[in-house]
């Protein structure tokens, strides 16, 4: 019998849809924003696929009675319910270090165009303003700067060697689990003190993995304890960041300016302050998904959701324990 695998939005690359059809699959694939139209879709499947933004949370998991393994569509599981997925023995799946390259770089993108004022000079240029008006911009410069990072797990990691190396940046870093061996290889100063970092930090760069512990990680007080025309940046998830204490901090001149990648809704209300504020730089959740990155991931979901229905461990396990209690109860 086929395997049915549902894709609750389709994968970043297509060719994964092909990947997984290749195997033998039924793959249908849920193009909407529909919880009701995935539970329908979930009948008799053995297999799902999930896109952030998108939810899967208890009851989506009981309208899939067979439902063998959950796939995220990278490394972020918090759209997914871990725990409701181990009490109902689903093994759940992410893709780990295929962000750390793109995600990585896209950081640093935004970085140089909050410092450069890229949005500004680019629409200035084209009404010919800013060739009068270049005399009273304020453009800044990367090489040398203190940046902040919070998270230094792979893709914190990966920034802190290139801004180390690349540009001579002083890196600082708080990650209460990181070994502080890491640190010293990528050449970033571990703190201790979440707001004694960031008293020192020109730039902060979120790069953490959103927990409760890291859930708004970043508010009032902490923006605060920035010094006076820092520069914030977030291509990791958007709810790390308070959105609303970030546009008041820009509106107070306290935070130069901001470069986002994710945002908290998503996406954010149109009357939401924060897209008509002229001091960002955004971009719409594309860090990760590159030609090189989401062609990786496809392979990696395809590999991993494959061997979960063939009964073999796949590589990165969320869940380990479901594994081992099915394996547990079977004959030797």
């Amino acid at each position: 019998m086929a395997h049915k695998i549902v894709c609750w939005r389709p994968m970043y690359d297509p060719s994964g849809h092909d990947l997984l059809r290749a195997t033998g699959a039924d793959v249908e694939i849920i193009d909407a924003p529909d919880p009701q139209a995935v539970a329908a879709a979930l009948k008799g499947a053995h297999a799902l696929w999930v896109r952030t933004p998108e939810r899967v949370d208890a009851e989506l998991m009981d309208a899939g009675e067979n439902l063998v393994v959950i796939s995220t569509s990278g490394f972020g599981t918090d759209n997914i319910d871990v725990p409701a997925a181990t009490e109902r023995g689903i093994l759940v799946v992410n893709h780990q270090g295929f962000g750390r390259t793109p995600v990585a770089e896209h950081s640093i993108m935004l970085m140089l165009a909050a410092l450069k004022q890229l949005i500004w000079t680019d629409r200035a240029t084209r009404d010919a303003s800013a060739w009068t008006e270049r005399s009273g911009m304020r453009i800044y410069e990367l090489e040398g700067k203190t940046v902040g990072l919070v998270g230094l797990g792979y893709i914190g990691a990966e920034l802190a060697k290139k801004l180390h190396h690349g540009f001579n940046c002083r890196v600082l870093a708080y990650d209460p689990y990181v070994d502080p061996r890491l640190a010293y290889a990528v050449g970033a100063e571990i703190f201790g003190d979440l707001h004694a970092m960031l008293s020192e930090c020109c730039l902060l760069c979120l790069a953490a993995e959103l927990t409760d512990e890291t859930r708004m990680i970043i508010g009032a007080d902490e923006l605060a304890a920035l010094p006076k025309g820092a520069v914030v940046i977030n291509a990791a998830r958007g709810a790390l960041l308070d959105l609303d204490a970030l546009v008041d901090a820009l509106d107070s001149g306290h935070v130069a300016a901001a470069g986002l990648d994710v945002v908290s809704p998503e996406p954010l209300p149109v009357s939401h302050r924060l897209l008509a504020h002229p001091n960002t730089v955004m971009t719409p959740h594309t860090a990760g998904v590159t030609t090189e990155a989401t062609s990786r991931l496809a392979h990696s979901a395809c590999d991993q959701i494959t061997a979960a229905l063939a009964g073999r461990l796949p590589q990165f396990p969320v869940n380990r324990e479901v594994w081992d209690a099915a394996n547990s109860r079977r004959p030797d």
